[in-house]
């Protein structure tokens, strides 16, 4: 029998505090709502200081917000000697694009704020982590290319579709990487499934943005239902490590429970090669 693990199955978090990264909508937003619900204090850090303070007003628990834009090395590093000690952190803050751009620093947009800035981020706040990392990925990892020959598509030819991919199988050697050698701290993985969030309101065009989330929200399930697997993920006795997504429609929708990745994805090489270019990109590492 299919067990239907829901957020009021959450051990209680009174005591703990959560960090979130992007928790101003969507998957960040269910995410802090119930974290704060279960008795936690959180941290937003948010790149729009104006919509995380008026998220961390409604919250039923103490919060607090930290300016961070992951797409900005400068920012990640002010965001990171703001940010005070946590329990757990949630990187959840992500990004999808429907043309090329270049963060400030150089990178394409997508790896640059999918992937780079929430590698600087967790280094540098490592020492401020006690107990869990987790790292919401996407399953578009599994038609993901790491090419660091052409990273950021300069000769290549960019598409949404293979950016966003590539910066996601990145997330996923990323955590096992993070596993190996962030020892004392707990890392695990997951991702939402098809859920209905503003992620893909990238068309330019407001009703055309309504519509694709209307179709996400019919096709796919509500943002509450896909922060499932965030939440189990940041809660739950798992192996290290783990995969933690939706159990029905082909992984896409439904409760959360430990899934499968790619070989690509659990290429212990690939991880240390992925490790050693944003360490030199960034110019941050762990000690």
């Amino acid at each position: 029998m299919r067990v239907r693990w829901t957020a009021s199955d959450m051990p209680s978090q009174a005591g703990r505090t959560w960090l979130i990264t992007g928790a101003t909508s969507g998957i960040g937003l269910e995410a802090a709502k119930a974290a704060s619900a279960a008795g936690a204090s959180l941290v937003l850090a948010v790149r729009n200081v104006a919509k995380g303070d008026a998220v961390a007003r409604s919250l039923v628990g103490p919060a607090t917000v930290v300016e961070l834009d992951l797409g900005s090395l400068a920012s990640v590093r002010r965001a990171a000697e703001a940010t005070p000690n946590v329990d757990v952190l949630v990187n959840n803050a992500g990004r999808v694009s429907t043309r090329r751009e270049e963060t400030e620093d150089g990178f394409e947009c997508l790896l640059g704020t999918n992937a780079l800035g929430p590698f600087a981020y967790t280094n540098l706040i490592a020492d401020k982590v006690a107990d869990r990392v987790v790292i919401v990925g996407s399953d578009a990892h599994r038609s993901g290319v790491l090419d660091f020959d052409d990273p950021y598509f300069l000769r290549r030819r960019w598409t949404t579709g293979a950016a966003y991919a590539q910066s996601k199988l990145a997330d996923m050697v990323w955590g096992l990487g993070l596993s190996r050698r962030f020892s004392r701290v707990d890392v695990q993985l997951c991702h939402p499934g098809w859920a209905g969030t503003g992620i893909s309101n990238v068309t330019g065009s407001e009703r055309l943005d309504r519509i694709v989330t209307g179709a996400n929200k019919l096709v796919g399930q509500p943002a509450w239902r896909g922060a499932l697997p965030t939440l189990f993920a940041a809660t739950q006795d798992l192996p290290r490590c783990s995969y933690t997504g939706p159990d029905s429609w082909f992984g896409q929708r439904g409760y959360p429970t430990l899934v499968g990745r790619t070989a690509a994805a659990s290429d212990p090489a690939l991880a240390t090669r992925w490790w050693e270019f944003a360490a030199q990109a960034t110019g941050t590492d762990l000690a």
